[in-house]
């Protein structure tokens, strides 16, 4: 079924949308991909840093730890030393001496705010478990005014002495510095613990929880752990990389479009082109079956004649519309005898049929006025001048007898008879004259030959034998094959067979192929016959004897059946 253009204009748009939405999701995903991953390397190195000052604090306590030993837990020296490092110039907000034992904790010093300290005070737990590894130990973030976190350190040999310190937590967002190339435009929330909870919020770039697409990333942080989750408000890729998703899909709808207007057109132009072929195709036909007509109806029908078993084929070259200039002609002369002519005129067309008409009704007149067959061919060359008409005609006109067992035949630039007879075919030996409009040396001379009881006469036109770049010789002898294989049959079935066989291949010139069969009884046969200028020859005998005799047809040289060629 045949779909109309709208709709295989449709079929296209909607295939290049689906190719256009698969690659814009591609394109979307490695984007989406590159962003991730480039988040998650931010993120590792937002926990890096903060790592980094992890430690710091760290020293930083174990330096105070060092101070106190140092001075056997001096209060001056170790405020002296803990002053620089109290908000806001340093990073406590408040950093304690205490010294433990087998009771509540001793505050020994204090520089900065009073501290807050873990829930019960001195006497917290969070202190007597405190080992002397000078590793740093989280009480956790205390409540208030303004949140603190709590960490301590005891030193090795520090003799129960602890370092106490408390940071100010700010849960608002801290905006990073733009100009920060390394984490500007990136949101950071940074989790005392492993859960991101509100309560447990250090502090943040942007209000938490932070929304979008997020990585996460976990450092030590004394006896546990730090939370870093990072988030990027803009894409981290570049602006193309971030734009391909659309570009792409643009540019797929826009082809989208022009693809689907573009098969539209072109299958509109093919449905045109498909019915301009078609009507292309039926006038050809129309064309080509007119002009068989009018060959047909130029050339005569097959008469019925007593003595004579007559078919006649014409078929058009399978590459011309035009009428041919191929004819066959055939005028009874009593039971048993006829003058049968076969011609072929130069070009097609109009031009050809028109002379092939003209030299057929002069052919016809000329053996009407009684002239003899050499004759005709040469009143013919008076007709027709190659230079003048630019045309020329090869022609064949035989005169048959089978009574009389005689065959005269003239042949102008035509191909000479073929015969079969007893599962044999030969070509017969007939001398060729220029052809009708050809200037000729001489008039043409009639070939007599005398004939088998029975036999099957084929004339024929070129169009049977000839093919582009085909020596004439395979030609002839692929004819003389079809016609032996089909010798026995009926005669019209004699002549569908050659045809069949010799264009099938689909010849390109018209073709014309006329056979004569007779069977005629020798003891019926007369013993002689009169030429039309009154001379008598005899006939070949059953036996084998021939009677003499001679004569001379008008203007022409004719060889009597003494001296001429017996056909057997």
């Amino acid at each position: 079924m045949t779909r109309s253009p709208r709709r295989i204009g449709a079929l296209v748009a909607v295939g290049v949308l689906a190719i256009t939405a698969v690659l814009a999701w591609l394109a979307w995903r490695v984007e989406a991909d590159a962003n991730e991953n480039l988040l998650d390397r931010q993120v590792e190195q937002a926990a890096s840093v903060l790592r980094g000052g992890v430690s710091l604090l760290q020293v930083q306590l174990v330096d105070a730890g060092q101070v106190a030993m140092a001075t056997d837990a001096a209060t001056e020296p170790f405020e002296r030393f803990a002053a620089g490092r109290i908000s806001p110039a340093g990073t406590f907000a408040s950093l304690s001496l205490l010294r433990t034992g087998d009771g509540p904790a001793e505050l020994l010093a204090t520089a900065g705010e009073e501290p807050r300290l873990p829930d019960g005070g001195l006497e917290s737990s969070f202190f007597t478990g405190l080992m002397p590894d000078a590793q740093l130990a989280v009480a956790g973030i205390l409540p208030g005014d303004t949140d603190r976190l709590a960490v301590a350190v005891m030193p090795r040999d520090g003799a129960g002495l602890v370092v106490y310190a408390e940071s100010v937590v700010s849960p608002e967002p801290q905006p990073t510095d733009p100009d920060d190339a390394a984490f500007g435009g990136l949101d950071f929330a940074v989790y005392l613990g492993r859960t991101t909870v509100a309560d447990q919020l250090l502090l943040s770039t942007a209000p938490a929880p932070i929304g979008g697409q997020t990585q996460t990333a976990t450092l030590p942080f004394g006896d546990t752990v730090l939370t870093v989750v990072g988030a990027a408000p803009e894409p981290l890729t570049s602006p193309l990389s971030t734009a391909l998703p659309w570009i792409v899909l643009g540019a797929g709808s826009a082809l989208a479009v022009a693809g689907a207007a573009g098969v539209t057109a072109l299958s509109r132009r093919q449905a045109v082109a498909e019915r301009l072929a078609a009507d292309n195709e039926r006038l050809y036909q129309q064309q080509r079956s007119i002009a068989g007509t009018l060959q047909h109806a130029m050339l005569p029908e097959v008469p019925r004649m007593d003595g004579l078993e007559i078919a006649a084929r014409y078929v058009a070259g399978v590459d011309e519309l035009d009428v041919g200039g191929d004819w066959f002609d055939l005028i009874p002369r009593g039971p048993g005898c006829c003058v049968f002519v076969v011609g072929d005129i130069s070009g097609r067309g109009l031009p050809a049929a028109t002379t092939m008409a003209s030299l057929r009704f002069a052919v016809r007149a000329y053996l009407a006025q009684g002239d003899d067959i050499a004759t005709v061919v040469a009143k013919l060359h008076r007709l027709l001048d190659v230079n003048t008409d630019h045309q020329f005609a090869t022609v064949l006109i035989g005169e048959l007898d089978s009574h009389a067992g005689r065959l005269r035949l003239v042949c102008a630039g035509h191909f000479p008879p073929l015969l079969v007879t007893g599962g044999r075919a030969r070509t017969l030996d007939c001398p060729v004259a220029p052809p009708v409009g050809v200037e000729t040396p001489a008039p043409p001379a009639a070939t007599e030959l005398a004939l088998p009881p029975a036999g099957t006469l084929l004339a024929f036109t070129d169009g049977l034998i000839e093919r582009r770049g085909e020596d004439i010789d395979t030609g002839l002898a692929r004819l003389h094959d079809a016609v032996v294989s089909a010798d026995g049959a009926p005669l019209d079935g004699i002549v569908d067979q050659v045809m069949r066989t010799l264009t099938a291949d689909g010849a390109t010139d018209d073709t014309v192929l006329l056979a004569l069969r007779w069977t005629t009884s020798r003891a019926d046969a007369p013993e002689s016959w009169t030429t039309p200028a009154g001379k008598r020859c005899d006939v070949k005998t059953a036996g084998g004897a021939t009677s003499s005799g001679s004569g001379d047809s008008e203007g022409a040289g004719t060889a009597n059946l003494t001296g001429g060629q017996a056909l057997t």
